[in-house]
């Protein structure tokens, strides 16, 4: 699988600092919630069992 990497320089000007302000102003305030049971796993074949059902190896 091949992968592409970007990679952009972005100058700091006053007119994008206004726009910058004007977009943190607007934002709005995200809750995010999991409604699932989380467990840790850190047992190594228990994750390989995990990534490979994921990735359709198993």
């Amino acid at each position: 699988m091949a992968t592409k990497s970007f990679q952009a320089d972005f100058k700091f000007n006053s007119k994008s600092s206004v726009k910058l302000l004007e977009a943190i102003e607007k934002s709005k305030k995200v809750d995010h919630r999991i409604d699932k049971k989380v467990k840790n796993v850190r047992d190594k074949d228990t994750i390989n069992s995990i990534m490979g059902s994921f990735l359709g190896k198993q």
